[in-house]
């Protein structure tokens, strides 16, 4: 972590922002493929219809990619609370107005632009069902997709950052209000909620799957753990010492079983409540040894292409569920192609150069507002 003259950033944060975001990019890509044109050649032998053993783990592997979304929660959750627990123990208070503000201009402006884009994109490329406005509106679109139990474009990645708005909006007061002494027993205390919450909806509901899944207390659990983490490096900056051999093993068990389980098969009622942990764990692990081990062998330079793309990589979120459908609609089906590769090229450079164009012109200037709100210097 770089902190000079009291700034606080994480250089290799962006890092994993951008490859995040990129793991979702592709797991929404493949998902329209085979909605539309089946499965892909090479997971098939060539039939495009029964998987090969390979396959199916290749396939399984890139339908666990939304793990992306919890490496993001993960990242917030330790990100946000170590700037509040360290403006809070410089200024003995936290500048809650300030927070929402520096909140709302980072994500609001994206947001809603692209809300007041919807009725042109669901006429333009005729999709139904019609979406709801209002629950996007209100950033309870995850509570919506609950009630409906269905995904409706262009919103249905939208249900995240309603979960993260949740978070923003009671995690200053919590952190503002609670002794720091008592922050460790009160996250503990949220994160036993959170299970409670999975393990009651998985003995009451018939159909839990959309609860489970959207229902921001039994998500913000992970939040939580990346805010456990902020706790011990402010209350003492510690360093990862991690045996490289570990590191290998750690990272062949995550990839083995990601390419075997469906992460969100959720068949038991303990499974609902803790089978997340065994992936957030070992990913945290090698999280924490990848930004605080020194002996971690960074082959990036601190200003690479990856960094750049870790600050756009809200708009690599926002923008590629959404331009995954027009690929298909106005470019795959104008050209009457059916090349996955012609596919892939569109959906990776266009859900790259439209977010970067849009943080140049629009999110770039927006974040210079946001440094007027600023307690403590940051990149946040």
């Amino acid at each position: 972590m770089a902190k000079d003259n009291g700034r606080i950033y994480f250089e290799h944060l962006d890092v994993i922002r951008f490859f995040a975001a990129f793991m979702i990019l592709i797991l929404h890509a493949y998902e329209a493929w085979v909605g539309w044109y089946g499965e892909l050649g090479i997971l098939t032998n060539g039939t495009y219809e029964d998987l090969t053993f390979f396959g199916k783990l290749g396939d399984r592997f890139i339908r666990n990619m939304g793990m992306g979304v919890d490496i993001f929660f993960l990242l917030s959750g330790f990100l946000i609370t170590y700037i509040l627990i360290e403006e809070k123990k410089r200024y003995s208070k936290i500048a809650i107005k300030k927070f929402i503000i520096r909140r709302t201009l980072r994500i609001w402006p994206l947001y809603f632009i692209l809300v007041a884009a919807a009725p042109f994109l669901v006429s333009w490329l005729n999709t139904s069902p019609t979406p709801n406005y209002i629950p996007n509106i209100l950033f309870i679109n995850n509570f919506e997709g609950i009630k409906t139990q269905q995904w409706t474009y262009p919103f249905a990645h939208f249900w995240s950052i309603c979960i993260e708005e949740h978070f923003y909006l009671v995690w200053p007061f919590i952190i503002a209000f609670i002794p720091n002494k008592r922050l460790i027993p009160t996250f503990i205390f949220i994160i036993a909620l959170s299970i409670s919450f999975r393990i009651y909806t998985s003995y009451t509901m018939q159909y839990p799957w959309y609860t489970l899944y959207l229902h921001t207390l039994s998500r913000i659990d992970v939040l939580v753990i990346g805010a456990i983490g902020a706790y011990f490096y402010s209350e003492k900056p510690f360093k990862i010492k991690l045996n490289r051999m570990v590191r290998y093993i750690l990272l062949v068990l995550l990839v083995v079983s990601l390419s075997i389980e469906p992460v969100e098969l959720w068949n038991s009622h303990f499974l609902a409540g803790f089978k997340k942990f065994f992936y957030i764990g070992i990913i945290s692990v090698l999280l924490l040894d990848y930004n605080f081990n020194p002996n971690f062998m960074h082959i990036l330079p601190r200003k690479s292409i990856f960094h750049y793309l870790g600050k756009v990589s809200y708009g690599i979120y926002m923008y590629s569920n959404i331009i995954v459908l027009i690929v298909i609609k106005k470019f795959m089906w104008t050209f009457e192609s059916n090349n996955i590769w012609f596919f892939i090229f569109l959906n990776v450079s266009l859900s790259i150069i439209i977010p970067i164009i849009s943080y140049e012109l629009l999110e770039k200037h927006i974040l210079k507002l946001n440094k007027r709100f600023r307690v403590i210097k940051t990149d946040r």
